[in-house]
């Protein structure tokens, strides 16, 4: 090394920032050791790119000459064979055009093959609205595949109701798996807007029917699920009636309005000529009108068949230890009430004849409203339908108990602890909706009454209770359905019986009892925190999580008096604030949510708090 060289005082940042002549823009290089570095220009590439558009347009070094319609293209075979796996294949193999001059280009015209190779020797594409389909085409005939991606993304994001049918036929026809996927679900989220555009009688009877089995059709009611697949079968009338029993075998027909059922459905022409659809025809019918229950992916609601979320408050006792046999609903968007179907057995003249439900439990599952259990009815277990405004009873419980609580997991209904008149239980039942059955599940650790449940993740966890009529406990018990194995989790911090739960977001709230105060379990950090203070006791009062916030209904205070308004929390603005005043107070009642559409109930009065 020369002494010159030896005695710079020039430190690699300052060579780096020397002026003209110097190293400014210097590409990266990277030191190994002290005698070598690896020399990574970046920028060699853009340039390559630019250079060889620039050796093409001057028709310089050359090679082959592409012709499409009536218009030459110059070009360098490396060069295509190394963008497309079309030119690879042409003219690196022993293919006649590998040593043609000129080659003839077939099913292309010139302005996309000007595309295709601006892209080639520029790595840029102009996609427009007006090309991308022909751009797509090309792209996919002469395998580019990153271009073919390029316009996939660009038709994923322009889909609308009444172009997507087109765009999903595109998606198919070059096997854009992504593509199909985004606007099976576009159509799924906007199915009511998409049926009223011609192209959807265009579907494929495959894709009709996956699209027509999905519960997250999004549809005000399933009439207009009905009509968009006649409209499909009547537009090709002769070639599509052999359809018809598949594609309507995936519309719900028992949750169409017993009316329309009967005068849009029976009476048509083609579906009385078709055996094959009797006997969805007797279903619809046994569960519009004999309310018994049918058990089919037909009788289940869609998820987006109703308008608003609301939580519903479910019987319970007043001040002077009457029975309620009214089901309420509470819709806190926009500040009503609505009052729905009566409890079942309550809505006879006969008061001999009058069922008392009093200490029940009850849950939410798949949109319907499962009531279990209770002093005087501790066998029976009924579920709300939303869609016919009616309770449907279902099988019976194994054990009969009251003061018990119900969670939903993986699909059943579990059914947890309580009394039954002699002692606590610790029994746990599940009832499978399918078969209409239920099966013993392994039992509580402890036994209690009164507690509270709720299900999150894989698990279903029981909050405290009474393990006698005099003490309560801090117990938190934890059933994994996996192993059929109850744990014990960090317990509550304060002993309370006459407690509910609510699965809201990443955590359990709990409120009732003797607390005077709102708890959360967070079930992943098994931790307890205290989330607000109550002004008094709210024992046996609802709790019911709708529209992200939480609602307090009800209760008991320390004098034994009954509550009747409704408390709010808002996580958001971390507030307490009193929603409204009940008809009447309540406690011992049941609350969950529901979703409902406006037009299966009867709105009877606003409920603010004046």
């Amino acid at each position: 090394m020369s002494d010159s060289v030896e005695k710079s005082s020039d430190s690699p940042a300052q060579m780096e920032s020397s002026g003209a002549g110097g190293l400014t823009n210097t590409p990266l290089q990277e030191r190994l050791d002290d005698e070598s570095v690896i020399f990574n220009d970046s920028s060699l590439s853009a340039q390559i790119h630019s250079e060889l558009q620039g050796l093409r347009l001057d028709h310089c070094l050359t090679d082959v000459v592409l012709s499409v319609q009536d218009e030459k293209f110059s070009c360098h075979r490396a060069v295509l064979a190394a963008a497309s796996l079309y030119f690879r294949a042409m003219f690196c193999t022993d293919l006649r055009e590998k040593h043609e001059q000129c080659v003839n280009i077939q099913g292309i015209d010139a302005e996309d093959m000007k595309i295709l190779l601006d892209y080639t020797y520029t790595s840029k594409v102009h996609i427009t609205k007006d090309n991308v389909q022909k751009t797509l085409e090309a792209a996919s005939l002469f395998q580019f595949p990153r271009v073919m991606q390029a316009c996939a993304r660009f038709l994923a994001e322009s889909l609308y109701p009444e172009n997507c049918v087109g765009v999903l036929r595109l998606a198919d026809t070059h096997s854009l798996v992504e593509l199909k996927a985004r606007v099976h679900e576009y159509i799924v989220q906007n199915f009511g807007s998409v049926v009223e555009h011609e192209e959807v009688l265009e579907l494929p009877l495959d894709v009709l029917v996956e699209l027509l089995q999905r519960d997250e059709l999004a549809v005000s009611d399933e009439e207009c699920v009905y009509e968009a697949a006649m409209r499909w079968v009547k537009a090709r009338h002769m070639e599509r009636l052999p359809s018809l029993a598949r594609v309507l075998a995936h519309v719900r027909l028992p949750l169409l309005e017993p009316c329309y059922f009967l005068e849009k459905v029976e009476s048509d022409a083609m579906i009385r000529s078709c055996t094959e659809v009797f006997p969805l025809l007797q279903e619809a019918r046994a569960y519009h009108l004999s309310g018994s229950e049918v058990i089919s992916e037909r009788t289940k609601p869609r998820l987006h068949q109703y308008q608003s979320e609301v939580f519903v408050i479910i019987g319970g006792c007043t001040k002077d230890e009457k029975f309620v046999s009214e089901v309420t609903c509470l819709d806190p968007l926009r500040r009503s009430r609505l009052e729905v179907a009566k409890l079942p057995g309550t809505d006879t003249e006969s008061e001999c004849d009058t069922r008392k439900w009093v200490e029940f439990a009850c849950v939410t599952f798949r949109n319907e409203v499962y009531l279990s259990g209770g002093k005087e009815t501790q066998h029976d277990v009924w579920k709300y339908n939303a869609s016919l405004n009616k309770w449907i009873q279902v099988e019976y419980l194994s054990t009969g108990r009251w003061r018990h609580k119900m969670a939903v997991l993986g699909g059943k209904v579990y059914v947890m602890g309580g009394f039954d008149g002699g002692q606590r239980l610790s029994s746990v039942e599940a009832y499978d909706p399918f078969h209409n059955s239920w099966t013993e599940a392994a039992p509580l650790l402890i036994a209690v009454s009164s507690f509270s449940a709720a299900s999150y993740g894989d698990c279903v966890y029981v909050i405290g209770g009474g393990p006698n009529g005099k003490l309560a406990t801090n117990s938190l018990q934890c059933y994994h359905a996996a192993a059929n194995k109850w744990t014990l989790k960090s317990p509550m911090p304060i002993e309370a019986k006459c407690t509910n739960a609510v699965t809201f977001r990443d955590s359990i709230y709990v409120v009732g009892g003797a607390m005077k105060a709102l708890f959360s379990y967070s079930p992943g950090m098994d931790v307890w925190t205290l989330v607000t203070q109550l002004s008094s006791e709210r024992a046996s009062c609802g709790l019911s999580a709708c529209c992200n916030k939480l609602f307090i209904t009800g209760g008991r205070d320390d004098k034994n008096g009954v509550i009747a308004t409704v408390l709010c929390w808002d996580p958001d603005k971390n507030t307490l604030t009193e929603e409204c005043v009940l008809p009447r107070g309540v406690s011992h009642h049941g609350s969950v949510t529901l979703r409902k559409s406006y037009t299966h109930i009867r709105r009877i009065a606003p409920t603010p708090t004046e």
